[in-house]
């Protein structure tokens, strides 16, 4: 679905809901994998997307509201366990900042989880009008990309303006963690540089309530722990991974065995990390 408002002209298309909803409710088929890229990822990569296809017809480069991510992300969410449908005024307003005076809202449902990346819920936009007219719009400065993922699929809310005199408001390092119960702890990482950000290049982003990886936890833990000697574990199934250098050093330093005993061949850096494996990492990296 696509919704567009300016200060002078509203509209609705009713049938590109049905087009989109077609679309959009996809049955995940039985035994997908859990998703291979984070909220934050996702988001990311929705950005650099739009952003060449806005760059293609000479529209300004839209810039990530980082500071309203949080709040659209909730939006998702919501829909995810409610109904699938656009903001009303009420619900929409306290997430556009003050000034906004044009605004355009695309929503999403794709039914699996195991997306490698964004590309085909941005060319499922793409390919229709009133979403890419959002996409596009010359009139737009700013987006805030929200994407929520569980067992369901992805839920994905584009929220497009402009606005006068705004700015994303980044207190310390990052720009969206300002509201977190963790922020100060985030900050005593970052400052240490165990933590670089979640939205490379960027990275103006921490993307507190994302979840961490297993390849995301073996470069935290060499940062934090100084590890620098690479041994003779060569799992089979990270070569190729931004993390690869990071694993091996966490491997050498006997911090991880594996993820498939007895055999331990294979690292899967995409896994999530549980409490329990965080527990078990921990518990090896400060020889408890």
């Amino acid at each position: 679905m696509a919704r567009s408002n300016t200060s002078m002209q509203r509209w609705w298309r009713p049938l590109l809901v049905v087009a989109l909803l077609a679309v959009t409710l996809v049955v995940a088929p039985a035994g997908t994998a859990a998703a291979a890229i984070t909220p934050g990822e996702f988001e990311q990569c929705l950005l650099d997307k739009i952003n060449a296809d806005r760059a293609d017809v000479g529209s300004q480069q839209l810039v990530m509201a980082a500071d309203r991510v949080d709040q659209v992300r909730a939006w998702s969410e919501w829909m995810r366990h409610n109904s699938f449908r656009h903001m009303t005024s009420v619900e929409r307003n306290p997430i556009l900042p003050t000034g906004t005076f044009t605004w355009g809202e695309n929503i999403a449902m794709w039914g699996s989880p195991n997306l490698s990346d964004c590309s085909q819920i941005h060319n499922m936009f793409m390919n229709s009008k009133g979403h890419r007219d959002n996409i596009l719009r010359s009139g737009f400065r700013y987006a805030a990309l929200g994407a929520y993922v569980d067992g369901s699929g992805w839920w994905v809310t584009e929220l497009f303006f402009d606005a006068s005199g705004y700015s994303p408001e980044c207190n310390g390092t990052f720009c969206d963690d300002d509201t977190s119960t963790f922020e100060a702890d985030i900050e005593r990482i970052a400052a240490a540089g165990i933590t670089r950000g979640c939205n490379p290049p960027t990275n103006d982003r921490f993307c507190p309530s994302d979840y961490v990886t297993r390849g995301q936890m073996a470069a935290f833990l060499v940062r934090a722990l100084g590890l620098s000697g690479a041994g003779s574990v060569d799992f089979v199934d990270d070569d190729g991974s931004t993390f690869e250098s990071d694993i091996e050093k966490m491997a050498a330093a006997g911090i991880t065995q594996g993820c498939n005993p007895p055999t331990n061949n294979r690292f899967c850096p995409d896994d999530r990390v549980t409490r329990g494996v965080m527990a078990a990492f921990l518990a090896r990296a400060l020889h408890l």
